[in-house]
């Protein structure tokens, strides 16, 4: 069995080192939220070189639209993948093929004295075939029209894998308020076994137990639980508990 990669996401705080930290703990990977997330582009810019610097994690941006003009800055940037929310179809992820990968697989532009080769860029034919290999791309599934359309997706060259958001997939089947809904259930065995099959990447993002069970036997490799904003708050609550309630 694969080893399972555990991971988290960065919601709104734009501490450079968080790659740092996180790695420094075990986490595997981590999701830079640019989709609901209140970045600039140096704040941005600053984590995913951190992560760079550090190696030995992945540093996912999830992207607000598949328009090429994040794609190009954030893959110039060195991001390790991007992820592509609300992927419904394969036309949907193949834009973020073209605009984030070399030719001969995209038509990603070309400019390499810049952060993603870390300032010293080989022979630019080698580069852009290792940076082919390098950089990944991720579909988002959390829609009921991405899980029917999972096979092509996944079949799209370029492609990595996917990562499941349950939250608004449960808004899409009308089962939201469920923490245990079938549908869900059923979509996490559908897509993982599509990724099987294909030879891709499949995982999840969610706090749900039920759900991350069913990941986890279903053999999904990716999890991302949390973030953050998350940590912090539950790190606060233990704080207060410790030094405000009495002990019986």
């Amino acid at each position: 069995m694969n080893k399972r990669k555990a991971g988290i996401m960065i919601n709104e705080i734009p501490f450079g080192n968080f790659p740092v930290l996180f790695r420094q703990c075990g986490l595997d990977f981590f999701i830079l939220d640019d989709e609901h997330g209140g970045f600039d582009y140096r704040e941005i810019y600053n984590i995913i070189n951190a992560s760079r610097l550090i190696g030995g994690i992945e540093c996912i941006v999830r992207i607000p639209s598949n328009e090429r003009r994040d794609i190009t800055k954030f893959m110039d940037m060195g991001a390790d993948s991007l992820l592509l929310p609300m992927t419904s179809r394969a036309e949907d992820i193949r834009k973020v093929v073209q605009y984030a990968k070399y030719a001969p697989i995209g038509e990603r532009g070309i400019s390499t004295m810049r952060a993603h080769t870390l300032y010293a860029p080989p022979p630019l034919l080698q580069y852009m075939e290792s940076a082919n290999a390098r950089t990944k791309v991720y579909a988002q599934i959390e829609t009921a029209e991405g899980v029917e359309n999972i096979d092509e997706i996944l079949s799209v060259e370029g492609v990595a894998g996917f990562l499941m958001g349950p939250n608004d997939l449960s808004a899409s089947y009308g089962c939201l308020g469920n923490d245990r809904a079938e549908e869900i259930l059923k979509a996490i065995e559908k897509t993982t076994a599509s990724a099987k099959k294909i030879g891709k990447i499949s995982g999840i993002i969610t706090g749900n137990a039920a759900y991350l069970t069913k990941a986890k036997e279903c053999g999904m490799q990716m999890f991302s639980k949390g973030s953050e904003l998350s940590l912090l708050a539950e790190g606060i609550r233990r704080t207060v508990s410790s030094l405000c309630e009495e002990k019986v």
